[in-house]
C-alpha cells in the first residue's frame, strides 16, 4: 500500500461493511466494533506486506478468524462458569453432609451430659454467654462454671473420638 491516505480512505469505506459482516457472527455490536477495528489495526502494522489489491480479503478473513475466536472463548467461559457452578454446588452439598453428620454426633454425644452440664455448655457456646453471665444465672462461682465446661468438652471429645475412630473420621 502506497500511504496513509490510502489507508483512511479503505477504513472508511469498509469499516461498516466490516461491522455488519462481524454482526453476521457475533450479536454483541461493541464486541463487533472492536473486532474491525483490531483488524485494521493489524492492517496498519503490517501496512508495508500488504498489497492494496489484497487487502479487503485479507480483513475478511482477520475478521471472519477473530469473531470465531471470540465465539470459541464465549463458549469456552460458559462452560467454565457451568462448571464451576456444578463443582460448588457438589462442594457446598458434600460440606452440607460432613456438617450435619458432625451436627448429629455432636448432638448425641451430649446426650450423655448431665443436664446441667448440657445446660452450661449450650450457654457458654451455643448462646455466646461469658462463664460470669452463666455464674449469676445459676448462683455459682466462675470456677463451678469453668470446671463444667471442662468436665462437658472432655466428655465430648471422648464420645466422638470413638465415632470418629469407628466411623473412620
Amino acid at each position: 500500500m502506497k500511504d496513509r491516505t490510502t489507508f483512511d480512505r479503505m477504513f472508511n469505506e469498509w469499516y461498516a461493511q466490516f461491522v455488519y459482516f462481524a454482526y453476521y457472527f457475533i450479536s454483541d455490536v461493541e464486541v463487533c466494533k472492536d473486532i474491525v477495528s483490531d483488524a485494521f489495526e493489524y492492517l496498519w502494522r503490517n501496512y508495508d506486506k500488504i498489497e492494496e489489491a489484497t487487502a479487503k480479503t485479507y480483513l475478511y478473513t482477520i475478521i471472519r478468524t477473530r469473531c470465531i475466536d471470540y465465539l470459541r472463548k464465549q463458549n469456552i467461559h460458559e462452560e467454565y462458569v457451568e462448571f464451576a457452578s456444578r463443582l460448588t454446588n457438589k462442594i457446598i452439598e458434600s460440606g452440607s453432609q460432613q456438617t450435619d453428620i458432625r451436627i448429629s454426633q455432636i448432638r448425641k454425644a451430649m446426650e450423655k451430659l448431665t443436664p446441667y452440664n448440657c445446660h452450661i455448655l449450650e450457654a457458654c457456646y451455643i448462646h455466646n454467654k461469658k462463664y460470669k453471665e452463666v455464674a449469676e444465672e445459676l448462683n455459682v462461682s466462675v470456677a463451678a462454671i469453668h470446671k463444667n465446661i471442662v468436665k462437658a468438652l472432655r466428655i465430648l471429645r471422648e464420645e466422638l473420638g470413638r465415632k470418629g475412630n469407628r466411623d473412620g473420621l
